[in-house]
């Protein structure tokens, strides 16, 4: 490639990430209101004070892109810092959480990404199953995700849970995607 070549893929690039964040919808919530593990044995998307969050995710049945994001670095380096100090007691109860980065200094968690469809077993979005993965309420701890649930809750913090649901994306772009984001928007978790 030469360096034209190279622009305008760069360019191109930034167009998608534009394009992507710019369709995101978003859902915002605080991490004390995430209810107390008692809801392992319930069903939190039915009984609890998220339960506005996972009807909406439950109508997302298509591929996706979502992201974890706080309102400033601050407070994004403030809740890397505690779920550092935190991985080995999760880890010692069984709880996986995702891999520490070199990132720093962003207001963006996590950027994952979920195929679209429905579970049947629990009659929930894949999306939505996703993101019960991430507040820490499935009761499989090797399931990697935030865990949000084990570690903080008495954090009074807003996360902002953005996701942008494709019509007709395959399957194969997902990953593809999910890195050009992530490199954009810098997640303190995770590598991509």
């Amino acid at each position: 490639f030469n360096m034209m070549e190279t622009t305008e893929i760069n360019n191109s690039f930034g167009m998608i990430v534009n394009l992507i964040t710019a369709n995101a919808v978003e859902y915002e919530f605080n991490l004390t209101s995430i209810p107390d593990l008692t809801y392992l044995d319930v069903n939190i998307r039915e009984e609890s004070p998220l339960k506005g969050l996972f009807e909406a995710l439950d109508k997302k049945t298509k591929n996706c892109i979502y992201w974890f994001e706080v309102d400033n670095i601050f407070i994004g380096n403030q809740i890397k810092i505690l779920l550092d100090v935190n991985r080995e007691i999760l880890k010692l109860k069984g709880r996986k959480v995702p891999v520490h980065n070199k990132n720093k200094d962003s207001k963006i968690l996590y950027v994952g990404v979920r195929q679209g469809g429905i579970t049947l077993k629990w009659n929930m979005s894949n999306i939505s199953g996703r993101i019960r993965e991430h507040l820490g309420y499935y009761k499989v701890g090797s399931t990697q995700g935030l865990q949000f649930g084990h570690w903080a809750r008495h954090l009074d913090y807003n996360v902002k849970l953005k996701v942008v649901e494709f019509d007709d994306l395959p399957n194969e772009y997902l990953t593809a995607i999910e890195k050009l984001l992530a490199f954009r928007l810098k997640p303190l978790f995770g590598t991509h």
